[in-house]
């Protein structure tokens, strides 16, 4: 299994890694963690997506400023 890296650069390699390596991470844990009912494996998972939704959220933003005529607030 890959194991999902906290953190990183702001790239497009890194966010296709990060989520490639996400999905495999909770296919392999979150399953068994809420059939088990376990709330510390649980936690640990729920501190796992915070880091992935911030880290995909720094990339938006950076998105945002570096391509700018790609932002279509009407979409």
């Amino acid at each position: 299994m890959n194991e999902y890296q906290l953190g990183g650069g702001l790239s497009l390699i890194t966010a296709l890694g990060k989520t490639d390596a996400f999905a495999e991470f909770l296919k392999a844990r979150m399953v068994r963690a809420v059939e088990t009912e376990d709330p510390a494996e649980l936690h640990y998972l729920l501190a796992q997506l915070d880091d992935y939704h911030s880290y995909m959220w720094r990339y938006y933003n950076k998105l945002a400023k570096d391509r700018p005529e790609r932002m279509d607030p009407g979409v």
